[in-house]
């Protein structure tokens, strides 16, 4: 089976990392704490910033942050026993959006630092929710692990299957395949594949 799996909360931690840095910001800034518990994204409307105060620290930390997010639980492990097991392994991630520098490179460096196990590395366009679907297609990817509802739906409407990461930001839609650890993804690739 070939395998894609998106990078940013499917196997690291950046929700988690960028809201421990929020958090820490806004003490700096005007110490409000979070105004609104249920945004769609943490960077609009979590806090009570103005869209350029957001804009700012988002543009001057998002290197920092990505190379020093973690691997998510377990993720590094399953990774490596789904391609012994016989698999190819896509990281298929969308950070290919104008918010780096040099996406390649500090991508390839996080990965090799966790030692993530891949077969190829694809970038996409994040803020273009068909690009992931059209990569899928043009590599015969056959599951795609994945964060984003609008591209775990655009996926499935173009016959690929898609475990949905659950998150805080993606819970409103009820009819994806969900899933919330590496294990329970291990075990369900398992069952896909009749072992």
């Amino acid at each position: 089976m070939r395998i894609g799996i998106d990078i940013d909360n499917c196997i690291s931690n950046f929700d988690d990392k960028l809201l421990e840095e929020y958090l820490k910001h806004d003490k700096e800034l005007r110490n409000t704490g979070i105004i609104n518990e249920n945004p769609k994204y943490i960077r609009f409307g979590m806090f009570d910033w103005t869209d350029e105060e957001e804009r700012s620290f988002y543009e001057s930390n998002i290197e920092i942050l990505a190379r020093n997010l973690e691997p998510i639980k377990d993720s590094v492990y399953y990774i490596k026993k789904l391609k012994e097991d016989g698999n190819e392994i896509y990281i298929i991630t969308g950070r290919n959006n104008g918010e780096y520098k040099n996406p390649k490179e500090l991508t390839i460096e996080w990965l090799d630092k966790h030692e993530v196990y891949y077969d190829k590395l694809i970038f996409t366009d994040a803020f273009d929710k068909h690009e992931k679907t059209v990569v899928c297609l043009e590599n015969n990817v056959d599951l795609m692990i994945e964060d984003s509802i609008e591209t775990s739906l655009d996926l499935r409407e173009n016959g690929i299957k898609v475990f949905t990461m659950n998150t805080r930001y993606n819970k409103s839609d009820e009819t994806l395949d969900r899933v919330s650890n590496w294990k329970e993804i291990y075990e369900k690739i398992c069952k896909l594949r009749g072992k």
